[in-house]
């Protein structure tokens, strides 16, 4: 009977060390096969800056957001601008200010400075002034 209580208590020992090391490979995250080359697409993000102009000079207070996002920034005094996230190969700038034409900017592989003369648009105001109709006042005196 000691004997059989014996191979009782060894077999729950084992079974209790079986469980440990099962929990320990199931919960524990495994390092042993993970890739360590680098990804290239973070060696291709860079901080880009740029110079916005119009043919008079340098523009301040001109937009620059990255297309599909709500990142964004703007140009100082002098034009000059920092975007404030890391962009990558393939992102698009949007570039705009009031009474010139949005300009897209591509970032490539090279980019991180950027110098764009931003052109005039065109503004038309639609409708006519109407001169025939008298303006009369609704107060009475």
């Amino acid at each position: 009977m000691k004997t059989h209580l014996f191979i009782q208590k060894q077999t729950l020992r084992h079974f209790g060390f079986m469980i440990a090391i099962l929990a320990l490979f199931a919960f524990n995250p495994s390092y042993g096969q993970t890739k360590t080359t680098t990804n290239d697409t973070t060696l291709q993000e860079r901080e880009v800056k740029g110079i916005i102009s119009n043919e008079k000079g340098p523009i301040k207070d001109a937009n620059i957001t990255l297309q599909g996002t709500r990142h964004g920034t703007t140009t100082n005094e002098n034009g000059e601008f920092t975007f404030p996230v890391k962009l990558k190969t393939g992102d698009v700038l949007l570039i705009s200010y009031i009474g010139y034409e949005t300009q897209k900017f591509d970032i490539k592989e090279d980019t991180t400075f950027i110098k764009l003369v931003l052109t005039e648009d065109m503004i038309e105001m639609i409708g006519a002034l109407d001169t025939n109709k008298p303006y009369k006042s609704k107060r009475k005196n």
